[in-house]
Order: C-alpha cells, then sequence, then structure tokens
C-alpha cells in the first residue's frame, strides 16, 4: 500500500525520517504546482530523485554539461537494452565514477531542496519489493559504499545542528509506519488521520558538505510510546459472499419495475434521507443527495474490498458505484458523462482497464483515475502515468489479508481511497466556482474545449510531418500513429482501380506475424463485395458492424483472426477521388469506438499526401 496525503499535514521531512527509519524500499512521488517530483528510496536511503525539469538522469547530466547532449539518445538506448544510464555512461567514458556519485548528489538536492519548506501539494510513497538498477538509472552499489544517502546527507537545519523529532512526529510515525506495514499488534492503527497539528518545523536547507550530524536514531526513539487511534466503526467479520449484498443498516427503497437504472445525479432532498438503488450490475449508495458531486467509481474483484471501500466512502457521504465486472463500471461511466457528472474512478488494474482510463482521459482529461496494481512496479507505475493515470496504488496482498490483519489492512486502504477522492473533490469545487445547477456543464464544456484545443495541435504537427508525399511509407506510418489513438488494429490500403493493396498497419495478429507484413502481403478485389468496396464507391464512412462476406472474412483472418464488435473504414480523398481506405476495429478490448473527429480531419488533410504518395509508388514501380 501507499502513503498518502498533503504537505501541509505530513512535512517532506517527516516522510523521510519515517521511510529512513523503517528501512523501506520505494518511491516518494510529491505533485504541486509545478509538477510532478520523485524521490527513490532503497531501504531508506536515498538513491535518485526528478523534477519536471529533469525527468531523468540523462537529461540531468546533459543540462549540467557532464555528457554530450548528443550521447543522450545513445544512452537511452543503452537503458532500452538493460544497461541503466549512469552505469553506460561511465562505461562509455563519458563520465567517472565520483563525479557521477557528485552529479547524483547535486540532483536530488535539488529536487529535495525546494519541497522542503513548502506545505503545498500532495504526497504518495509507493511501497516496493525491489529497487533495480534500472529504476534507479545507475548501479548504486557500485557507486556508494553504503549504496546511497542516508537523509542527513540531503537536510538539515539551516544551522546545521542535529534535526530534532518535530512535535507530532511520533503520531506520523504511527500512521506512517502502520500504511507501510510496520506497526505491531500493541499498536494497532485502524484509520487515517493525518490532520496532525504538528509545530512548524525548523528551517532546512541543503546540504552541500557531508559534516552534518545524523538523524535520531532508532535507539533514541524506544521511549517513544504510541497510543492506539480509537476506531470509529468496528469491522466486524466478514465473507466473500454475503458482503455482497447491501449493507445490512441501509433498507431499500420500492425498486422500479426496470432492473437497472442510469446513475444520474438525484433531485435535491434532505440531507437526512439515505436511499439505494441499482446501476448496471453495482450499488450506489446515497448518504447526501445534495452533494452530487461527490461520486465514486470502483471496478474491484475482490469483494472484501469493495465492502471496505463501500463503509469509508459512505461515512463520509459520497455516492460509491462498485463494481466486479469492468464491462458495468464502463457502463456506469458512460452514464455519468452524459449526465454532465463529476466523479473519481478506481479501476483495478488490468489491460483492459489500462484501456478504459486511456478511453476516459479522452473524453475528460480532468476526470481524476486512480489505477490499482497488485503488487507494486516502478516501471508499470511510470509508463501508466505516462498515459495519464492520476495516481498509481497497491492493494494489500493476499498474505496481509489472514484473520487479525485484514481489518486493520482493509481499513487503511480504504481510507487511502477516500482521502484522494476527498482532494478530488476540493479541487472540483475550486475549478467550477461553486455548486450551481451548471457547475458540471461549464466543468464538460472547458474540458471539453481544452480536448480540441489539444487535438488541432496533434493534428497541425502531424500535418507538418508530411513533408516529403513521394514517400508512401511516411505517410502511412503517420496516418497510423494517430489511428493507434482511436483504435485497436488498423490497416491503410490504396484503393486501385481493381484491387485494394495492403501497404501498412498494426496491431495485436494473435500470436501471428507482425501487422504490416500481413497487410503487405493482402490483395483484395476491388468487384467482390467487401466493406472496402462499399466504402470507395460511396466515398462515406463506415462505422459499426460489418456483413459477412468472403472478401471480409479474408480481411478478418488476414489481420490475425481476433474478431472486432465495431470496425471503421474511413475514406482517404484526392481530388474527389478515394485513393485509399484506412479500416480499423476494436478488436484487442472490443470496446466502444470513441468518436474519432481529429482523424477524419487528418484524413482530410492528409489525402494529397497520400495520393501523390501513391502516384509517386505507381510511376516508380513502372
Amino acid at each position: 500500500m501507499s502513503l498518502l496525503g498533503r504537505l501541509e499535514d505530513l512535512s517532506l521531512t517527516d516522510i523521510v525520517q519515517i521511510v529512513y527509519l523503517s528501512r523501506r524500499t520505494g518511491v516518494l512521488e510529491i505533485v504541486d504546482e509545478h509538477g510532478r517530483h520523485t524521490v527513490l528510496f532503497r531501504q531508506g536511503l536515498v538513491v535518485n530523485a526528478s523534477s519536471p525539469e529533469h525527468p531523468d538522469l540523462a537529461s540531468y547530466l546533459a543540462a549540467k554539461g557532464l555528457v554530450p547532449e548528443a550521447a543522450v539518445p545513445g544512452l537511452r538506448q543503452m537503458e532500452e537494452k538493460g544497461i541503466p544510464c549512469g552505469t553506460a555512461a561511465i562505461e562509455m567514458n563519458f563520465i567517472s565514477a565520483s563525479d557521477l556519485a557528485a552529479a547524483v548528489h547535486e540532483r536530488i538536492v535539488s529536487v529535495v531542496a525546494p519541497l522542503l519548506q513548502s506545505r503545498e501539494g500532495e504526497f504518495n510513497f509507493i511501497l516496493s519489493d525491489h529497487v533495480g538498477p534500472l529504476d534507479v538509472e545507475y548501479d548504486a552499489d557500485a557507486i556508494f559504499k553504503e549504496g546511497g544517502f542516508p537523509p542527513q546527507k540531503i537536510v538539515s537545519t539551516a544551522d546545521g545542528e542535529k534535526l530534532k523529532p518535530l512535535r507530532g512526529l511520533e503520531e506520523s510515525m504511527k500512521v506512517g509506519k502502520a500504511l507501510l506495514r510496520s506497526s505491531s499488534p500493541e499498536t494497532p492503527v485502524s484509520s487515517l488521520d493525518l490532520g496532525l497539528g504538528q509545530a512548524k518545523p525548523p528551517a532546512l536547507s541543503a546540504v552541500i558538505e557531508d559534516n552534518v550530524l545524523p538523524f535520531p536514531t532508532p535507539e533514541e526513539r524506544e521511549d517513544a510510546t504510541f497510543a492506539p487511534v480509537p476506531d470509529d466503526e468496528p469491522f466486524p467479520e466478514v465473507t466473500p459472499a454475503p458482503e455482497l449484498k447491501p449493507a445490512p443498516e441501509l433498507k431499500p427503497a420500492p425498486e422500479p419495475e426496470e432492473p437497472k437504472l442510469r446513475p444520474v445525479p438525484p433531485e435535491p432532498a434532505p440531507a437526512s434521507r439515505a436511499s439505494q438503488f441499482k446501476v448496471a450490475g453495482g450499488l450506489i449508495e446515497i448518504e447526501s443527495p445534495d452533494a452530487t458531486y461527490r461520486n465514486v467509481v470502483l471496478f474491484e474483484r475482490n469483494p472484501l474490498i469493495r465492502v471496505a471501500a463501500r463503509r469509508a466512502f459512505g461515512r463520509n457521504g459520497v455516492k460509491i458505484a462498485q463494481f466486479g465486472s469492468l464491462d458495468d463500471a464502463r457502463t456506469a461511466i458512460g452514464d455519468y458523462i452524459r449526465a454532465n457528472t463529476f466523479f473519481v474512478t478506481f479501476l483495478e488494474l488490468n489491460a483492459d482497464a489500462e484501456v478504459l482510463m486511456q478511453q476516459l482521459k479522452r473524453k475528460n482529461p480532468r476526470l481524476p483515475v486512480v489505477l490499482i496494481d497488485a503488487e507494486a512496479d516502478l516501471r508499470r507505475r511510470h509508463d501508466l502515468l505516462r498515459k495519464g493515470a492520476d495516481l498509481y496504488l497497491t492493494k494489500p496482498s493476499a498474505a496481509r489479508l489472514q484473520p487479525g490483519l485484514a481489518e486493520e489492512e482493509l481499513s487503511l486502504f480504504a481510507d487511502e481511497l477516500v482521502l484522494f477522492a476527498e482532494r478530488a473533490f476540493q479541487q472540483w469545487e475550486q475549478f467550477t466556482g461553486g455548486l450551481d445547477p451548471d457547475a458540471g456543464k461549464r466543468f464538460y464544456e472547458t474540458a471539453e474545449k481544452e480536448s480540441v484545443d489539444r487535438s488541432f495541435g496533434i493534428l497541425k504537427q502531424l500535418i507538418n510531418e508530411l513533408s516529403n508525399p513521394n514517400d508512401i511509407g511516411e505517410v502511412s506510418a503517420t496516418i497510423l500513429r494517430l489511428s493507434a489513438e482511436y483504435l485497436d488494429r488498423g490497416a491503410i490500403f490504396i484503393a486501385g482501380d481493381h484491387m485494394f493493396t495492403g501497404v501498412a498497419g498494426f496491431g495485436p495478429t494473435d500470436g501471428g506475424d507482425d501487422m504490416t507484413k500481413r497487410i503487405k502481403s493482402l490483395r483484395l478485389p476491388r468487384a467482390v463485395p467487401s466493406i472496402l468496396s462499399d466504402v470507395a464507391s460511396s466515398g462515406e464512412a463506415h462505422r459499426g458492424k460489418m456483413r459477412r462476406t468472403p472478401a471480409n472474412v479474408e480481411l478478418i483472418n488476414s489481420l490475425g483472426g481476433l474478431l472486432p464488435s465495431e470496425v471503421v473504414a474511413l475514406p482517404i480523398m484526392h481530388a474527389k477521388r478515394t485513393i485509399g481506405i484506412l479500416y480499423g476495429d476494436n478488436a484487442a478490448h472490443r470496446a466502444p469506438i470513441d468518436a474519432m473527429t481529429g482523424l477524419e480531419i487528418f484524413l482530410s488533410q492528409a489525402g494529397y499526401a497520400f495520393g501523390n504518395a501513391v502516384f509517386a509508388a505507381e510511376k516508380a514501380g513502372r
């Protein structure tokens, strides 16, 4: 699980002490107005850090003039082959081991120093079982005798004196250790409370010299006593089957004849009124109908986690729609979007959930999405954040969900979900400027405008890349690159007078050859009925189902055999003539295909370049 909260509740100094004294491994990420900052720990030692200005070690070394700018692409290629960037720089004689050690220390200090006094920002410490050289970006054991930096070599007080425990740090340690799974049975912590009311810490500064006194040792803290935090609600023993039912304390309201209702926000009603109703296979509980924006969608297959989440969100007046089926969660998300409703989404991580997250972000990038992994994987976390996830969390392991531990683990995990959702609700209020009836509409209209502006920026960039209209391969690759943002699988065909000729493609082939290799060998007669001949004849786009004809069956088999539930075929026009066709479908995940306005606009602009490239290829072939 994670240590999650705000810097105003738990300072960076406290966090570093918690991680160091408990000798934990993982990554601390801090998100503020400047972007995402990270600090990497291994066995409590700081081994690396990054900032929005220098997200990786290669860019930092180049910016400092320690390696040539021209060497950066080579270093990243070495990293893709399994050799850490810093190790590659040493082996290629760009930098010495001692200079790399100094650069790593300077980089860490440059990231940490601005955050020491800050109380603005949100943090998340992701516990990991292992952090390897590729994660660290260099071999820490080969560079440092200790394997990294103890905190006293990173931060100290302004006058260099020993850092003393802050008032309230014992409470911080109690919460932090519990979330990091190091609390003992004698010090139970059953709820997350980071409102510590601690005193303002002394002024901190980055450490440049090594002659500073150490942090308090674990022995110095042996006399600290942590009082148990009272639990406001016992967590009774549960088993998966019975807990799938609605909470017993809520009496069901009479249900209408229709078995499933859409999660449209209810009409305002007295806050004391509570009710429940079915939504696409899940249960939405309403504690305060006036707060129509306090909505949560949870996809999680473990019923124990769903029960814990339902109770935690219910205590905080949040409506939760929870599902064990991703299709049901997708349906509820679509209903909320159509109703201009704000909501926070939590998705148990799998390939389909990742696709759903990307689709949701394309609809409205401002809707928060959290992906929940079964175990921490820092590489996977990096990829998911890059693809648009707002937060990466890990759920309690099966080993921790044993009698005597399950109650505390589930409660702490559910509190993490609540904490993130509450921050998202506050940000939504600040963004909309109020809770009037039109707030949701303004929220979605603003997001749509931002999405359109961003899409046109991408389109302009891609159109500018069509610099060589005589190269059919370059034009096709550019079209397919944008198509991959909308489709699971795609292929481009030249529409000749007698034959459709495959040019290139992308997507899964169900274990077969590369898609482009398959497409280049495909020839379909124009005279026989097919989705390609229909589009070529009409000049109109096709979207939906596809007729079962011999040519269409051959097309699907040539793509690898995976059957889609929805297909599209878009004409590529040149001088009012269909010169090519882009075929695409959703065979990989069978999720509904989003609106493709941006792709259609791009094809209208790319038609001239594609046509010229086709003519050039035909001329060269004669």
